[in-house]
């Protein structure tokens, strides 16, 4: 009987491990990129400059992922003292993304505006985005989440890094969103009961003979 009982633990142990390794996670491939409506938001009426944006190629990311949607530079020749001005400076970004499994592909738009000042030694520009910032894209069989934000504000003209604007995308794993994979440590705790109601059960039967 205690062949039997090393036989169970055995069976238990392998158990733990084969549901160890089918308990890793499946990443889910995707391709994105982003386009902005134009790339450049000018100054008001008047203005010398404006605000550039980038456009972010094709790229693939696996899983929920932070990603750039564009980089933002100012541009100008007015002088500190008579800045460029942009009240309401509107732009657009859209999202377009490739679900690499069914091939299918969808878009979403984010919208907002620039306010602030610039000049070629001076930068004092804030982000409003406009509506949702949180949009949703099922494609295929797996549910995508996209948040835009947050925003770094781009530097003086003569700055060597951009500002940004970021995203983050999440999505589902085999199906479900935001679920985890069990811990090995709760898969030993498990197959360990196993084995101990197991051990007590045989020991019953024992004390019964």
């Amino acid at each position: 009987m205690k062949r039997s009982l090393f036989s169970l633990w055995g069976t238990a142990l392998g158990l733990m491990l084969l549901a160890a390794a089918n308990a890793q996670a499946t990443f889910v491939p995707y391709d994105y990129s982003w386009a902005p409506n134009s790339l450049v938001v000018g100054a008001d009426s008047g203005g010398t400059g404006g605000i550039s944006m980038t456009l972010q190629q094709m790229a693939r990311a696996e899983g929920s992922s932070d990603v750039i949607a564009t980089n933002l530079r100012t541009f100008s020749s007015a002088p500190r003292t008579t800045p460029d001005q942009v009240a309401r400076g509107s732009y657009s970004l859209t999202l377009t993304l490739t679900d690499v499994g069914s091939g299918v592909s969808g878009q979403v738009r984010f919208d907002g505006y620039f306010s602030g000042t610039f000049s070629t030694t001076s930068s004092n520009v804030a982000n409003n985005f406009v509506g949702d910032v949180t949009k949703t894209l099922v494609l295929g069989s797996h549910t995508y989440v996209i948040t835009i934000g947050p925003y770094a504000p781009p530097g003086p003209p003569n700055a060597s890094n951009a500002g940004t604007i970021s995203a983050h995308i999440s999505v589902d794993e085999d199906g479900h969103q935001g679920d985890e994979a069990p811990e090995p440590s709760t898969l030993l705790l498990s197959c360990m009961g196993i084995s101990f109601v197991g051990a007590a059960s045989w020991r019953k039967w024992k004390q019964k003979r």
